[in-house]
């Protein structure tokens, strides 16, 4: 008798990718300091402009436990702010250097 096990690789937040990952990223777009967090009520993202030439404007969003996105927030072309209140931690922190810029988890 042959039995089929079927693995599925557990997934689990790495540093890159759960609230509070605070950096500095480089991108196309120039260098973002994004940073996400949860204060017991309040979860919060937010992307601020290191450098770079991209004039547009900067967004964020949070990616909540259940797995949907906030509305994604646009800023200024140095910085944006997104945050929604909760008594459950969100997941990640999203965020944009630029409209066409690639989104970075936090």
């Amino acid at each position: 008798m042959t039995a089929l096990v079927a693995v599925t690789p557990l997934l689990a937040a790495t540093d890159a990718q759960a609230l509070g990952n605070n950096r500095t990223v480089s991108r196309s777009c120039g260098s973002n300091y994004v940073g996400s967090g949860f204060n017991g009520s309040q979860n919060w993202a937010q992307t601020k402009k290191v450098s770079g030439s991209c004039a547009g404007r900067l967004s964020a969003a949070l990616i909540r436990s259940d797995g949907y996105w906030t509305t994604r927030v646009y800023g200024t072309s140095t910085s944006a702010y997104a945050s929604y209140n909760s008594a459950y931690k969100g997941r990640n922190g999203l965020h944009w250097g630029c409209d066409n810029c690639n989104v970075t988890y936090s």
